[in-house]
């Protein structure tokens, strides 16, 4: 995609968040704001007064910590039920091009 590779949370907000002509933004729903809110805090530089204690996640660990690890054969993002099969049987998409 424009020769840059995406990162997981860039995907997720992608799928989640629409960005309005007012600069605002719509997701979704409150559980995947949540989720991108929080992946970004666990990102960011503490500014208390143990800020020398804290070390900001990298964009995977912050991904991992609250969306847990990939699960081969799931589609990421996409619930507990969330398995290829399921997946592409739901949305009529099949390996075959005709």
């Amino acid at each position: 995609m424009h020769g840059r590779n995406l990162h997981q949370l860039e995907l997720f907000k992608m799928g989640r968040c629409k960005d309005l002509a007012d600069g605002s933004e719509s997701w979704v729903d409150e559980e995947s704001m949540r989720r991108y809110e929080t992946i970004t805090q666990l990102m960011a530089p503490s500014s208390d007064v143990d800020a020398e204690n804290h070390t900001p996640a990298t964009p995977e660990e912050a991904f991992i910590s609250v969306m847990g690890k990939d699960r081969p054969g799931h589609v990421p993002c996409a619930g507990s039920g969330g398995t290829l099969s399921t997946w592409y049987k739901s949305t009529g998409t099949s390996g075959s091009s005709e």
